[in-house]
């Protein structure tokens, strides 16, 4: 349990100097990610969880956010997506595996249109340009799934 806890608060630290950073410079620096991804690859070998499942969720976290940027600009001739967030999103997967990916996702997605349509509706879109840090979406995307998977098997 001292092991569940622990993971679970330095999971907080690197999501939310993740997020912070993101917000003021909508960038999210490699070696923070890349810190995420093997503090969870750790996670997952000290918890006894299924490290193979972890590696999968790192593949397929950058893998699926690396195909949707793709995508997007091909379809609209400018990227839409930083690969800072496929790289968030790898890390994620080390955190919760590729099965626990697609919950992220859906958070994350869910939370960024919301905050989208406020500032609209508020009056605060400027234009359909505007960039917006997806990273601090994500972030509580990944840890509201690692809480369900953490404590929810205690």
């Amino acid at each position: 349990m001292f092991y569940t806890h622990l993971a679970t608060f330095v999971l907080l630290a690197l999501l939310f100097t993740i997020s912070v950073i993101d917000l003021r410079t909508l960038r999210i620096p490699d070696v923070l990610n890349a810190l995420l991804a093997l503090a969870g690859l750790g996670a997952a070998w000290v918890l006894n969880r299924s490290v193979p499942d972890s590696l999968i969720g790192v593949a397929a976290g950058y893998g699926a956010m690396w195909a949707l940027s793709a995508a997007y600009r091909a379809l609209r001739g400018r990227d839409g997506l930083g690969m800072g967030d496929a790289k968030l999103l790898a890390g994620a997967g080390a955190w919760v595996g590729w099965m626990g990916l697609p919950f992220v996702v859906l958070i994350a997605s869910a939370l960024g249109v919301a905050y989208a349509a406020a500032r609209r509706l508020a009056g605060r879109e400027t234009a359909a340009t505007d960039a917006l840090a997806f990273g601090p979406f994500l972030s509580i995307g990944v840890f509201a799934v690692w809480l369900v998977l953490a404590y929810a098997q205690l």
